[in-house]
């Protein structure tokens, strides 16, 4: 087993996830500790946004010889040794900073990690795409998958336990002393065959785009990209506020990494399970929807903030995430000309990072203007597009009448499981029973329509289970009632679906 995995990867992965985890979870946790507000920690991860332009300077990474390191390690190892290096040197300077007097000095060096992290995803996504020659692309995504997460959760997982010990200033020079610890795998790592082509810096930025406005289905590929991990990017920056504001504290947030880790395994190893048994596609829609529905459970975290919740939650959201990044690193691998392979991959990144980017900068603002629980259900909304285009990918993106009726089914039961679960406060404009009666007329009719080969008794009877089950779960909630009269809404809305489906079925055999 151990030979099919590429170990070095694991170790690129840790280091892959550190400037995450210092500009993210460990920078949350320590300035809500210290008493930021959270909109002032929500603005901080605006800084996230320099990896807007890596597009600008991968060209320079595909193209660059350092003197003397390029020699020895090759263009990509090269560029991965240097990125480490600096990142080792930010972070212990970010571990001199005062963050209650000195939020601007904060913010530099947030900067400077994002930066030099994202010169080091550059070049490792680039080696990764070449390392291919010795391992298969789904097995090298869910590695560096396993090595990203034992840095954010099984590392992180022992740095939280010695919060009492040891003060962040020092945690953070710990990790700075990592970096360098890692670069020595870079070192040590096999030299790949590197794609180079002899055009000006410019000149392949310019051949990269051209090369991708070539691609079929291009506006749909460069949609998806930007909404797949836009909910999880949003929901995560503001998880470590929510554990403080819990009281959670540093030993248990230590349990909760270590449940974190070995979920990695579950997820990554699934992910390429269902890749290589059926088709990247399904992997792809699986991971959207484990995503969206993971999401969701923060806001019962909020209601019900015990030990256990707290575990169970994250390790069913560590398997989503884990699943979900490595289908969607082998479709990344997928897309990419290995003539462009840094190039492509840094545009690619920056479209999956900058909606979600900007959108996290403002989470600290819409946490305290609707809190939490309502804030976890919106991350849920965000994530629909990613489900809606990766089940187009299941159905070979067929522009059709039965795969657009099949979408609009999905968007319908999607938008009804969220908005039910809003906790919204003043009553309904018209009576509730109508609005139920209707919504689950409409989803019941298009529903039926998009299913002509499905049994039809089966389909009620399930529309009329997903009813109760909304119900259960708003009961559940504490913020609603568990109401028959709703069920009782809702399941004749069903059947009213049904009949004007019998009738227009009918009325269409006629005219046929």
């Amino acid at each position: 087993m151990f030979k099919k995995l590429p170990i070095n990867f694991i170790f690129f992965g840790i280091s892959a996830s550190l400037p995450y985890f210092v500009t993210g979870a460990a920078l949350s946790r320590w300035l809500r500790v210290e008493g930021l507000d959270l909109s002032d920690i929500g603005l901080l991860s605006l800084g996230g946004l320099i990896v807007a332009f890596n597009f600008i300077w991968s060209p320079l990474i595909n193209k660059i010889r350092l003197p003397w390191l390029h020699n020895l390690l090759g263009l990509r190892r090269s560029w991965l040794l240097l990125s480490q290096l600096f990142l080792g040197i930010s972070v212990f300077f970010l571990s001199t900073i005062d963050p209650r007097s000195e939020y601007l000095g904060i913010v530099l060096f947030v900067l400077l990690i994002t930066f030099f992290g994202s010169v080091q995803d550059i070049a490792l996504d680039a080696y990764r795409v070449e390392y291919d020659k010795f391992y298969e692309a789904a097995n090298l995504a869910s590695t560096y998958v396993i090595g990203w997460r034992m840095g954010s959760y099984l590392l992180g997982g022992i740095i939280f336990s010695q919060e009492t010990t040891l003060d962040w200033p020092t945690i953070l020079k710990i990790i700075s002393l990592i970096f360098l610890v890692l670069s020595s795998v870079t070192l040590l790592s096999k030299r790949v065959a590197e794609s180079e082509l002899n055009l000006t810096s410019f000149n392949q930025l310019l051949e990269a785009i051209k090369n991708l406005l070539l691609k079929k289905d291009l506006i749909l590929i460069l949609l998806f990209i930007a909404f797949y991990r836009i909910s999880d990017q949003i929901l995560g920056f503001m998880a470590y506020p929510l554990y403080t504001d819990l009281g959670f504290s540093g030993e248990d947030l230590a349990a909760k990494n270590f449940g974190n880790f070995i979920a990695t395994f579950f997820g990554a190893l699934f992910a390429a399970t269902i890749i290589n048994k059926f088709s990247l596609q399904l992997g792809l829609f699986i991971g959207s929807i484990l995503i969206l529905g993971t999401n969701l459970l923060f806001s019962f975290l909020y209601l019900y903030p015990t030990f256990e919740n707290l575990i169970l939650i994250n390790f069913a959201d560590t398997v989503a995430q884990a699943f979900a990044t490595a289908s969607f690193l082998a479709y990344l691998v997928s897309l990419i000309n290995r003539n462009f392979t840094a190039i492509q991959h840094a545009i690619f990144t920056s479209l999956m990072l900058i909606p979600g980017m900007i959108l996290r900068g403002y989470s600290g603002f819409l946490v305290e203007s609707f809190n939490y629980y309502n804030f976890f259900i919106f991350c849920g909304l965000v994530g629909i597009p990613a489900v809606l285009i990766s089940y187009f990918f299941v159905r070979n993106s067929e522009v059709n009448i039965e795969n657009v009726l099949k979408l609009s089914t999905i968007a319908l039961l999607l938008i009804v499981l969220l908005m039910s679960l809003f906790n919204i406060e003043g009553a309904a404009p018209v009576d509730d029973k109508l609005i139920h009666f209707l919504i689950y007329g409409a989803v019941s009719f298009i529903g039926l329509l998009a299913s002509r080969n499905s049994s039809t008794l089966f389909l009620l009877v399930l529309l009329i289970m997903f009813g109760i089950f909304i119900e259960y779960l708003q009961g559940l909630t504490g913020l609603r009632n568990y109401e028959y009269m709703d069920i009782i809404a809702n399941s004749l809305g069903v059947f009213g679906g049904f009949v004007l489906y019998f009738f227009t079925k009918k009325y269409l055999k006629k005219n046929t």
